[in-house]
Order: structure tokens, then sequence, then C-alpha cells
């Protein structure tokens, strides 16, 4: 599906454990034991707030990145998985929530079992593909199951109608990510390709193909796949919503793609009403159609077999996760293998995400944090407004169409309203776990469909759970979203003050809603369509700040003579930090005003505490395999650049710390980016 969401830390999926205590005076919420002040600070503020961060919170070897929120989230895996162990432990009764954990769970975790059944739960969906006989016959399987080999489909709100929902068509069908990996010629990209290529034919040897067979299908595949990727939008490319957003016909569509059905497509599918689509990319969704339509039947067949083995990896036996764990050795510089009770949570938490957030809310999330967030909330509103008032780039017309956007922003926090019925979800022991996961992934698309399809946008809904470590923008309801799983120390604490908060979660609050005037955001109202509505002179006055951004961190490098970062693919996430800071400073200085200054704590002002409660948002270590991968798939600058790359361009940083031009971070006043 289509999601144009615009997100503040890397997804890490894990459930909250948050104090509810609200007596306590409050504290100055700094880690001071992170320090190294060894480092001075324009030399190298990251490692001089965060350098001792991993001395102190070691890092689990399955972890090829072990950073803040990562950790925030590993303490949230054991706390989930000891409660789906004690549900598991227990008798339950048919049908109920703690019944599909527990069986979930206890299938999971029977490694016994799994190493038994081997290849066996994906006998009787391989042998389905195997035996089609026309191409016509694979097309009517691929609707039946819902896959798609070449393109994805979906539904999700009309980005220049945002009141309604449309169906999304969309590239995809790479086995790796960035179509940049099967050119690229540098040594790392080589070694993640034939990484991939290995896992590939290691996966058709386990369901009973020989060396040569496996080799064979691997090596057609990576032809097809190479073709695809030659016309497939390079991750730069998809930042430009004008240029991903092609609302047309049927018919049009069809006429893109070389006469290909696709009103018979969509009716077979499911989408039996639909008769305009969304044609996101339209050169790689047509090329997806030319393969669908004139490859071979046999290489099709195997495409799909590739499909259903590779989605079903995870869950199978040893032998299966032992191949994955190889390939994820190469792309990310993983240590060991991610223990079996670990991967068990995340299977209950993603299939039963509703279910266990509605079970933690109530247990773990305080309505004081709520309360304290809603008018965290409300001051970077304000501080917000008050800087694009002082905009000079920027008319008075435009400015009073920011104000009105940013007056409109709905704000999410902690849990939605309204949960999923998750009652129509069966899971039996007797299946195979493969068969449990199947049968849900099908009841979810059902879910989606009843609750989207050719109907209106429910602006209620929340696009993360709960338990989610994470937090979100999303233009075309133009809302923040705050989950409890993100509202937990050190990225929020209830009992710090204000200069640690306005630090943390106060910059994250502020980050997301510069989102909604970032490159991107920029171009959607405050109804949430697409829509430039900013004058010429402002979009052109907008424009070079964004430039000198790019050219900035075009600069940076992630590894030492061997990796610079991507100031084109991280500007949206580059702007909403620069933003989140200034916003949030701004706002402490105002608290201050209203609440008096704080004093010094060890040695320290309110303002240098800010930033130092900033930094230890990104503490962590990475190996250089993730941090290359990084670079080459994520919209968001690594952990030290969110850092060091963020504050050379705010000038408060410069007063609280006194920061002269012989520092190594140090640019100039005239060439600092100036923005929100």
């Amino acid at each position: 599906m289509k999601k144009f969401l615009l997100i503040a830390a890397a997804v890490v999926t894990a459930l909250m454990v948050l104090s509810c205590s609200s007596g306590p005076a409050k504290t100055a919420g700094i880690y001071y034991e992170n320090m190294d002040t060894t480092v001075a600070p324009g030399a190298d503020f990251a490692k001089y707030a965060t350098g001792n961060w991993i001395v102190n919170n070691p890092q689990p070897a399955e972890y090829p990145m072990w950073s803040t929120t990562n950790k925030v989230a590993d303490d949230n895996i054991k706390v989930l998985s000891d409660l789906f162990k004690e549900i598991a432990s227990k008798e339950n009764p048919k049908g109920s929530v703690e019944q599909k954990i527990g069986d979930l769970y206890n299938m999971m975790m029977d490694s016994t079992r799994l190493n038994a059944e081997g290849a066996k739960p994906l006998e009787k969906y391989l042998a389905e593909v195997r035996a089609l006989e026309t191409r016509e016959d694979l097309i009517a399987l691929l609707n039946r199951e819902h896959d798609n080999l070449f393109f994805g489909m979906g539904v999700s709100a009309d980005e220049k109608d945002s009141k309604n929902n449309i169906v999304c068509v969309y590239q995809s069908g790479l086995s790796l990510r960035n179509r940049d990996y099967y050119f690229s010629e540098d040594p790392q990209s080589v070694a993640v390709v034939e990484a991939e290529k290995k896992y590939l034919r290691t996966l058709f040897n386990l369901v009973g193909y020989t060396e040569e067979e496996a080799a064979a299908k691997v090596a057609r595949i990576w032809e097809i796949e190479t073709e695809l990727a030659g016309v497939h939008y390079s991750m730069e490319q998809q930042r430009d919503v004008e240029a991903n957003y092609n609302k047309m016909s049927l018919e049009e569509m069809s006429g893109r793609c070389n006469g290909f059905d696709w009103a018979g497509y969509m009716t077979a599918y499911g989408y039996d009403k639909t008769t305009e689509a969304d044609f996101g990319q339209p050169e790689p969704i047509a090329k997806g159609c030319e393969l669908l339509m004139t490859l071979p039947l046999e290489d099709l067949k195997t495409v799909y077999e590739k499909a259903i083995i590779s989605g079903a990896a995870s869950l199978l036996s040893d032998d299966f996760t032992d191949a994955q764990f190889e390939l994820s050795q190469v792309i990310s510089g993983a240590a060991e293998k991610t223990p079996r009770w670990k991967n068990a949570q995340s299977v209950v938490d993603n299939l039963m995400s509703d279910a266990v957030g509605q079970i933690f809310v109530k247990k773990y999330f305080s309505k004081a944090a709520k309360k304290d967030m809603l008018e965290l909330v409300s001051n970077l509103q304000s501080s917000l407004a008050d800087r694009i008032m002082a905009q000079e780039w920027m008319c008075d017309s435009t400015k009073t169409k920011a104000i009105e956007k940013l007056s409109a922003f709905t704000v999410k926090i902690g849990y939605p309203d309204k949960w999923d019925d998750l009652s129509g979800l069966h899971i039996d022991p007797s299946l195979s776990l493969y068969e449990n996961v199947r049968n849900a992934s099908e009841f979810y698309w059902k879910l989606d469909y009843d609750k989207h399809y050719n109907k209106p946008v429910d602006p209620s809904e929340w696009l993360m759970p709960a338990q989610m470590v994470n937090a979100y923008y999303n233009p075309t309801t133009n809302e923040i979203c705050f989950p409890a799983g993100f509202l937990q120390p050190p990225l929020y604490d209830f009992n710090a003050d204000a200069a640690a908060n306005y630090g943390s979660i106060g910059v994250v609050i502020g980050h997301e809603m510069t989102h909604g005037f970032d490159d991107q955001g920029r171009l959607f109202t405050k109804d949430g369509n697409m829509e430039d509505w900013w004058t010429p002179a402002d979009a052109e006055g907008f424009k070079k700040p964004c430039d000198a951004m790019s050219a900035f961190f075009d600069t940076l490098w992630v590894i030492p003579d061997e990796v610079r970062a991507n100031g084109t693919l991280t500007l949206g996430e580059n702007l909403a930090d620069h933003g989140g800071l200034n916003i949030a400073f701004n706002a402490f200085q105002k608290w201050q005003k209203d609440h008096g200054t704080l004093p010094e704590d060890n040695g320290f002002t309110p303002e240098q505490r800010f930033f130092l409660s900033y930094a230890n948002l990104w503490a962590g270590v990475a190996s250089p395999q993730i941090l290359a991968y990084l670079t080459m798939i994520d919209v968001h600058s690594v952990y030290f650049l969110r850092v060091n790359g963020a504050l050379a361009q705010c000038d408060y940083w410069y007063d609280a710390f006194d920061i002269q031009p012989d520092a190594p971070m140090y640019v100039a006043p005239e060439d600092r980016v100036k923005v929100w």
C-alpha cells in the first residue's frame, strides 16, 4: 500500500514501559555518565555528549546497530515476551485473545516441530504454482491470493482528494530495495548482491531443487530483476511527490501498459468498483506489466516460487532462518542470530498488534503523561507559528496559509480511540505456523478492504500501533502522531525538567510539525490535498536553503574516506531535525520566561542541557555494513549525523557551548542554513 509517512526515527516495533509516577520533583533528566568530556563539544558533539553511552548500554550481539531507540525497543521486547510466555503457559478459552497470543507464541518457540516440518508447510502452495499450465492461470492465482510479482497494489488516501481513498499501484518486484544495488560496483554493494543470490539459491535447495536447478533459477531471477531495476525510480526520485502521483483511468493505464487488461485485473483482484487509480511510477509499472505478459510461463512460476519461499523463510525451520542470518551478516554486520524468543515476540506483536496495544496501554500508559504531551505540543505549535511569521523570505499571504495549516494539525497521542476487531482472526495450532500466518494475512487483507476500499478516509485511524517506538506526520490527514511506545525515558521523561524534555521529545514534536513544511510536506494543504499553495517567489526562497542543506550533508562522512551521506535522499528528515531543534529551543526559552530560568545542574546551563538531551536521542554504535546499507535505503541520516550535522546548522548550539571558528564542526554564520 502506498503510504506517504514522514517518520522521526528508524522503525523499531516494541512496546513501552512507562513510569506512571506523578508526584516526585522534576530532575535534570540528563545522562551525564554517557558523556566523554575528553572530546571537545565543537569537535564531535555526538561523542562529547554520548561517547560513553555504549559503556553503560552494552551492545547485544544480534544488533548490528545499537542505539537509544533500539535499547528502548529491546527492553520492551522483553516485557512483551514475558507477558506472552505467561499467557502461553496457560489453557486459554478457544477464540480468546489469550488463546491466539499463546498459541502463536508456542508455535514460534516449538523449534522441534518447525525443524521436523522443514519445507513441508510450503509444499501445497508451491505445487499449485508448479501445476499452472497457462499465463492466464498464473494471473488468476495471483489475483486470488492478492499477490503481485512486478508491481504492488493497495488502497490509501488520494493525495489530491484526501478525504477519499483510492487504489494505488506502485513499483515493486526487486529482492533488494534500492535499484542502485543492481548496477553499483562498490565492494559492499557487490557483496550484498552476491549474498542475496546465495541466499536465494539456498532457499531453492531447501524446497527440493538441486544445486544446478537452484543456480539456474536464481540466475534467471536476477536477469529479470536487473531488467526491472533499469526503469525503477531511484530512492531520490521517489521523494518527488508530484512525479509519483499519476491519477488516471484504467483505460489510460492499459494504454500506458501496451494493452494490459487493468479493468479485468482489478476486478479479479477484488477491486471491482475501480474506474481510476493512482499509477504511481508509470515506467516501472509498465515494465512490470510487460514482464507479466511476455516472460515464458516457467520464468513467471520461478519468480512466484521465490516470492512464496522468501516470504515464508522466517516461519520455517532453522535451515531457513540460518540462511536468513547469513544474508543479514553481509548486509548489516550482525554478529549473532536473533534469539528465537525475540522472533516469537515479533510474530505475535505483528499479528495481534491491536490486541497487544490494548493490554499494554491499560497497564503502562500514564494519563498524566498524555496531558503533559498535549501541553508540549501546544507550546511547540506556538513556537513554530512565531518562526513562520519571522521568515523574511515568505510573503504575508503564504504565512497566513502556513499558520492555518499549523492550526489545523490533528494531534494523536498514546493510543487510538477505537481498535480493530480481531475476533475473526483464527489461530489453529493443528495447522503449521506458516499456514496460520498466511490465513492471518488474508484476514488483514479483508479487514483493510472493508475499512478502506471505495470508502472515505477515516481521520481517526492510526497508521502505527500504539506500542511502536516511533512517531510520524501524515500529510493527507495533516496529523502528527506519538504512540505510547515512544513516550518513555530517555525519549520522554515525565519526571525530567523542561530542559531535558524540550531537548528530546520537544525536538521530536517540532520535527514532526516541520514535516508539514519540509520540501515534501509543504506541497500539501491544511486539508491534506497535494497543491502548491506557495507563491513562486516563496518557493524559490525556500529552495535555496534546501539546496544548501543537501549540499552540506553531501560533504559529511558516514564512513571516513569510504561513504558520504546522501543529502538529497535525507533532505526532508534533515530539514525536520533542523526545524525541530529551532522550534523546541525557542519554545523552551518561552517556557523559561513564563516559569523562571532553570538553575545550572552539574555545571551545565539549561541551554546546554537542552542539547545534551537532544544528542542522547541518537546515542549509538553501528557496524560499517549497516551504515553503508542505511545510507543506500534510509531517508534519515545516520544517528551521529543527526547530532553533528543538525547542530552545525543551529545558531543556538554555538551560543550555548561558545563554539569558536577553529572548531572542526564550525560553520560560519553566513553559511548556516536558516529555514524554520
